[in-house]
């Protein structure tokens, strides 16, 4: 039995010894991956601080685009402002000069009807001059034709009363005979 215990014992020893092999190999296996995962963990933390870096980066870059573009709106409106401004005094000086324009056209048109009514009357006083004159041209003429008429008529009167009394003296010339 002694054997039996000794090659019982040499087992259980072999076993004892197997399993603190395979525990140390599990605890090198632990630590290993132990070390490993602390690597990992290490170089994820590294990692996460420079995404945050990068993150911080990105805000700040985005902050200050952001920024930058509101100043850049802010100037933009600011000169449409100013172009606004300009154009609306353009606008109002164009305005007025064709305001002027109008009322010195006004003015003018004014004056030329004015003119034309002026010219208008005087033509029309000069016809009625030139009609009353033709008028009495007319009668003149119409006067001085009956005149002539009256002498004509009053001279052949004359000439008849001539003629009548040379033949009267004629007649009585011829009927005297002897």
């Amino acid at each position: 039995m002694a054997s039996a215990t000794s090659a019982g014992e040499n087992t259980d020893d072999s076993r004892r010894e197997s399993a603190e092999r395979r525990l140390e190999r599990l605890e090198q296996i632990w630590s290993a991956d132990r070390r490993q995962l602390q690597q990992q963990i290490s170089h994820a933390s590294g990692e996460a601080a420079q995404l945050r870096e990068t993150i911080q980066s990105l805000r700040d870059k985005l902050e200050m685009d952001r920024i930058g573009e509101q100043e850049r709106v802010q100037k933009a409106i600011a000169t449409a402002n100013e172009d606004i401004v300009q154009l609306k005094e353009t606008v109002q000086a164009l305005r007025d000069a064709l305001e002027g324009q109008r009322m010195g056209e006004s003015e003018r048109t004014q004056r030329a009807l004015a003119a034309a009514h002026a010219e208008n009357l005087q033509l029309k006083e000069t016809l009625h001059a030139l009609r009353d004159q033709l008028d009495a041209q007319r009668r003149q003429a119409i006067d001085a034709a009956g005149a002539r008429e009256n002498q004509h008529e009053r001279e052949l009167a004359q000439l008849r009363e001539t003629i009548r009394h040379l033949r009267l003296t004629l007649e009585a010339a011829h009927a005297r005979p002897a």
